[in-house]
């Protein structure tokens, strides 16, 4: 039970108290160094949950091999160390019977107080952009995810008619969206209706036709409003993105966010196309754009970044094919296995509801991708393995649950 609880005050206290996750998962890891020492138990690691773990695995040492080859320093290890850790936690919470349902509570909880931050730091404290003590984009994306887990959550509270909390967890979904909008991450705006169909498609039976449209209209309305209410600051940021390309296409200002974006993603593409296999190393990238810029390929003020602002070039310009195949192993093979569950289990929602909150993750971390390298920063990392492996185990237990019953009716 203690696990389980770990599990949800890790979405509970992620960033709506700064830097929580990294307390919880540090404690959640320290308790599956016991794993060897608990009682066996009947339910063993399926194909399935192996085909999970060596994803894992693999892109870890994949990552920590390029990264000594690169240049031999420890510090290119920790980052991708976490997806390593994470396989004890997996082995732990399959053989942890508990209350999986926190989950929903942590995700909830998580999603109310990112905003109550980002809420704080935009009007009392009048930050131009609420961080929660992260990276801007890092606390918006996470607080977006947040709030389409808690969609998730809502989904599962209706299925099983517990309504107080389904309208909790429709305050959360919004409210993870307010901390992406009050953050300015434009990046994870995308999201939304990318996710939004995905949730609207697979509720649609549980939903039905009336119910849909009436949710579809709803929602659509927030969006409309959001958008065309000033104070949101949605108009300007999109505004500033516009001003900025039509800048930097003409040439006449190339220092604006969006224009160095622009620039570190051209480095980029120059760096996979001089060493597309394996790519030029995380300690080139800096002297490589520092040339460039000398050429006047691209603004010096794109050199001092140490990543390209975008997972799919990262891993092309540093890891070249190899690192960008084995990036999307990493998006697309849990996807594909909670993805599975949905086709497998049409009608039970307990189990759908954790399977389309596990394929969110993904889903989320696809879209942040596109405008910031989420796997170059500590709660990137943190944010996907862990609740992956989350989601995973609180899937795998219900239907181990739903497994029994049917045992006991025949």
């Amino acid at each position: 039970m203690f696990v389980w609880l770990l599990a949800a005050m890790t979405f509970a206290v992620s960033i709506g108290i700064p830097r929580g996750f990294n307390v919880t998962t540090l404690l959640i890891f320290l308790c599956s160094l016991g794993v060897p020492f608990l009682k066996p138990i009947n339910h063993r690691i399926d194909k399935q949950d192996k085909i999970l773990i060596w994803t894992f695995f693999i892109f870890s040492v994949s990552f920590m091999a390029f990264a000594l080859c690169d240049s031999f320093a420890a510090r290119g290890l920790d980052k991708p160390s976490r997806f390593l850790l994470v396989i004890p936690v997996i082995f732990l919470l399959l053989r942890s019977k508990g209350p999986q349902e926190w989950l929903w509570y942590g995700v909830t909880i998580g999603a109310l107080l990112a905003f109550g931050l980002a809420l704080y730091e935009r009007v009392l404290m009048g930050f131009a952009r609420a961080d929660g003590g992260q990276v801007a984009i890092m606390f918006g994306d996470t607080g977006m995810m947040l709030g389409m887990l808690s969609m998730a959550a809502a989904i599962f509270f209706f299925a099983q008619k517990r309504f107080s909390w389904m309208i909790i967890a429709l305050a959360a979904g919004f409210a993870g969206v307010g901390t992406s909008i009050l953050s300015g991450s434009r990046g994870g705006w995308i999201a939304v209706p990318m996710v939004g169909l995905f949730l609207f498609w697979e509720c649609r039976d549980l939903l039905g036709k009336k119910r849909l449209y009436s949710v579809f209209s709803v929602a659509l309305i927030c969006i409309v409003a959001a958008v065309a209410i000033p104070q949101t600051g949605i108009q300007k940021r999109v505004g500033e993105a516009v001003s900025n390309i039509e800048h930097y296409l003409a040439g006449s200002q190339t220092t604006t966010s969006v224009g160095l974006r622009f620039d570190m993603w051209k480095a980029a593409i120059n760096m996979f196309e001089s060493a597309p296999i394996f790519g030029v190393g995380e300690s080139q990238m800096q002297p490589i754009k520092r040339e460039l810029a000398a050429e006047g390929m691209i603004n010096e003020h794109a050199v001092p970044f140490n990543h390209a602002h975008n997972d799919y070039l990262q891993a092309l310009s540093t890891r070249g094919i190899i690192g960008f195949i084995l990036l999307m192993a990493m998006y697309l093979v849990p996807l594909k296995l909670f993805l599975s569950k949905l086709r497998q289990y049409k009608d039970n929602w307990r189990i759908r509801s954790y399977a389309i909150a596990g394929a969110l993750i993904p889903m989320c971390y696809m879209d942040f991708g596109l405008t910031q390298a989420m796997f170059m920063h500590n709660i990137g990392v943190i944010m996907f393995a862990f609740p992956i492996a989350f989601f995973w185990a609180a899937l795998r237990w219900a239907e181990r649950e739903e497994l029994a019953k049917l045992e006991l009716k025949n």
